[in-house]
């Protein structure tokens, strides 16, 4: 069995910066179409304008994590529906920290329930608590002292594997046409039902972060980063993808391309987490250790009623709770 090393990466120094670039960013400052508008070929099931339907805004991002500039030619209709079943399971995997990313999507500000309260965003970086009822409150703690809220809360439904293929199809987006067949086993796996085969395969993991970071992302912000070509990356992936959106940072590593077919031989596979991703522990005011939450994503069965604890930052305001209720 191949051993599996994770090494989160902090610093101008540290392994991920020397390992892997920043090849492709989508960042936010303007609107940007992938593709060609005008040979309009899919490029996920490889049918073109004549043989499909291009009629749908394909976005590279779902929606719900605020995207409204990045879109593509390269993805037919039929195909964008299925990715928008792909995509609830993405938006479930994040379950109530959608509501608290306060990212207002295509059905407006996502909304989350608990026994005793409903929570919803009023603005970016707003959230308004309605209906409190204390006495069955379970899920939620507050330390107004030190400004945090601990959670425990239920999650949503959601399918591992479609949230992990959720992800791996932004990435997909952002390859050069050039590199773009080196991907085909990856795309083949996208494109096909969920298999129990791939259970025990180190890539399917995303590394996430839950709040943490210096600011909240407004709008979703993808960096595809392509590993350097050098004698001690050998046992690194080719292509990783950072995503952020509100509160949330994920990472994955790309799976079934050519250029990690090596890999499978290896004694060791070695998996940098960059630093957003990684969790920085304090002990006295002084770092004391480096922590990751990893979250396999390889299963293909429903996960439903799966527990989540987490502490966030907040600070009460007058607009705190809903003053009708």
């Amino acid at each position: 069995m191949t051993n599996v090393k994770i090494i989160p990466s902090i610093g101008k120094d540290s392994l991920f910066v020397k390992a892997y670039n920043g090849y492709y960013i989508l960042t936010p400052e303007k609107k940007i179409f992938l593709g060609n508008k005008k040979d309009r070929t899919c490029r996920f099931c490889g049918k073109n304008s004549n043989e499909t339907s291009f009629k749908m805004k394909a976005h590279i991002m779902p929606e719900f994590m605020g995207n409204k500039k990045y879109f593509s030619y390269f993805e037919c209709d039929t195909c964008n529906q299925y990715f928008g079943q792909l995509e609830d399971s993405l938006f479930n995997f994040a379950g109530i920290f959608n509501t608290f990313s306060t990212i207002k999507g295509k059905k407006g500000y996502p909304k989350f329930k608990t026994k005793g309260s409903d929570f919803q965003a009023k603005e970016f970086g707003t959230i308004v608590q309605k209906n409190h009822d204390p006495k069955n409150e379970d899920s939620f703690i507050y330390n107004e002292k030190n400004g945090r809220m601990n959670i425990n809360v239920t999650m949503p439904a959601y399918v591992p594997q479609d949230v992990y293929k959720a992800l791996v199809k932004i990435a997909l987006c952002m390859l050069p046409d050039d590199e773009f067949p080196e991907y085909s086993n990856t795309v083949n796996w996208l494109m096909s039902e969920n298999s129990s085969e791939h259970e025990n395969n180190p890539f399917f993991n995303v590394f996430r972060k839950i709040g943490g970071n210096p600011t909240m992302f407004p709008e979703p912000i993808a960096v595809l980063l392509r590993k350097k070509n050098c004698k001690n990356t050998h046992k690194m992936p080719y292509y990783t993808l950072l995503l952020s959106y509100g509160i949330i940072s994920y990472q994955i590593f790309i799976p079934f391309n050519d250029y990690d077919s090596h890999l499978v031989n290896e004694d060791e596979i070695i998996f940098p987490i960059q630093e957003r991703v990684v969790d920085k522990i304090y002990v006295d005011s002084k770092l004391s250790e480096l922590g990751v939450d990893k979250v396999s994503l390889s299963s293909i069965e429903k996960k439903k009623n799966e527990k989540h604890k987490a502490s966030v930052g907040f600070k009460i305001t007058e607009d705190y709770r809903d003053p009708d209720k």
